[in-house]
């Protein structure tokens, strides 16, 4: 009898490298502008510079990094950038979180209220940052039309970026605890009517909060990428 063995097959190196940058690109570890220099990088993860600059070409396919003056770059956000993601946001999001309602199951709850649990607990911007881009990512996951749960992915970053600027008040981060508390309610009523009602008013006040607390010369300042909102 031939004996078998289960092989334990790890994401590609380079998969790695692009989800660590991901975060760190979230986490504004690297300044608006800064250049992302591969052989820093790959000495700063303990890697090669080859999977290094695979990330970096499938984190600049996303949006995430740009190319310039013979190197990569952090892009920073102007206000056009920020009304765009938002408009692509106000023309999306609704519907989407329209069909979730519609969607979701009993199992699946115990995860929304998790969310939203987690949510209510953040005593910190950071915490709260964290819980909304988290938040985010679940229900993200749950759209059942997978070319608009792709679509939405794709600008996955740059809307968490602008969500943890939103962030930096604690009126802000009220409102959003409240959006992501309305949202789990409608789910669990199964209400896409009141899902997408809720949606809707939550982009257009974290769009109001974004252009409140930061000014067209603070948003050359803005790096772009990673993270969220109900």
């Amino acid at each position: 009898m031939t004996e078998t063995f289960a092989i334990k097959r790890q994401p590609a190196l380079a998969v790695q490298v692009y989800d660590q940058l991901r975060q760190m690109l979230g986490a504004q570890v690297f300044e608006p502008g800064a250049r992302l220099v591969e052989e820093d990088i790959s000495r700063r993860l303990s890697v090669s510079r080859t999977p290094v600059r695979e990330a970096l070409f499938r984190l600049e396919q996303m949006g995430l990094v740009e190319q310039g003056d013979g190197g990569f770059r952090v892009p920073r956000l102007t206000l056009q950038d920020v009304h765009e993601i938002f408009q692509m946001r106000r023309l999306l999001e609704p519907q989407a979180v329209a069909d979730i309602a519609l969607s979701l199951t009993e199992a699946d709850m115990p995860a929304q209220r998790a969310g939203r649990d987690r949510m209510l607990a953040a005593t910190t911007e950071e915490e709260a940052a964290a819980a909304n881009i988290a938040f985010r990512a679940l229900w993200l996951s749950h759209i059942p039309n997978r070319r608009m749960q792709d679509v939405l992915a794709r600008f996955d970053g740059q809307v968490v970026l602008v969500r943890r600027a939103t962030l930096r008040s604690a009126a802000a981060r009220a409102l959003a605890t409240a959006g992501v508390c309305a949202l789990v309610e409608a789910f669990e009523a199964r209400d896409p009517v009141t899902a997408r009602r809720v949606m809707e008013d939550f982009i257009d006040a974290a769009l109001a909060s974004f252009e409140e607390v930061v000014t067209v010369a603070a948003l050359g300042g803005l790096p772009l990428q990673t993270e969220s909102k109900p």
